[in-house]
């Protein structure tokens, strides 16, 4: 003898367990979809050049700092927020008046921060130095770059010491701290 169910199939367990899998799946999707259209990706550095222009003008600005003999030591008062970078070069090289120091945050653009550094008196060596200050507290990791314009430019990774040493790319050192 066999037991025939006598309840309609919508109240019964498991057909809605089985309705509800795929469901929750199509909401889920469509919860990550809104979450995605929220922000930006600030991973992508957009430029009206295009990524090709801009990393040959990065290139071209490396390659600059390599010519010139750049070399930086930057100086950062996490407790006061100062900036000091001290600039060699070889002989005879004019330096700018003002620089400026990029701080890029890995994966949140803002987090990221630019300092204009003016020229200031020369150190006890008589280095010639530049001095700002942050507007944002820094913490973690960054990429830095320190440039003047797109004449040249020195780029390092900084993970919160406070001090390192900027060399041109592709140098021996780079990177070491």
């Amino acid at each position: 003898m066999e037991r025939e169910d006598i309840d309609p199939w919508y109240r019964q367990f498991w057909p809605w367990f089985l309705i509800a899998l795929p469901a929750f799946a199509v909401v889920a999707g469509l919860y990550t979809l809104w979450l995605a259209m929220q922000s930006q990706d600030s991973l992508v550095v957009r430029s009206d050049d295009g990524v090709n222009v801009v990393t040959e003008q990065n290139l071209a600005a490396e390659q600059e700092a390599v010519r010139l003999g750049l070399v930086a030591r930057v100086d950062i008062y996490l407790e006061t927020g100062a900036v000091v970078v001290t600039l060699s070069s070889l002989p005879g090289v004019d330096l700018p008046a003002s620089l400026q120091l990029q701080m890029r945050h890995p994966t949140m653009v803002s987090r990221d921060s630019q300092i204009d550094l003016l020229r200031a008196m020369p150190n006890s060596e008589g280095e010639p130095t530049w001095a700002g200050h942050f507007i944002k507290p820094l913490a973690s990791r960054y990429y830095v770059t320190l440039s003047s314009g797109n004449v040249w430019r020195l780029s390092d990774e900084w993970s919160g010491q406070s001090q390192f040493r900027l060399d041109p790319a592709g140098q021996p050192g780079n990177g070491q701290h």
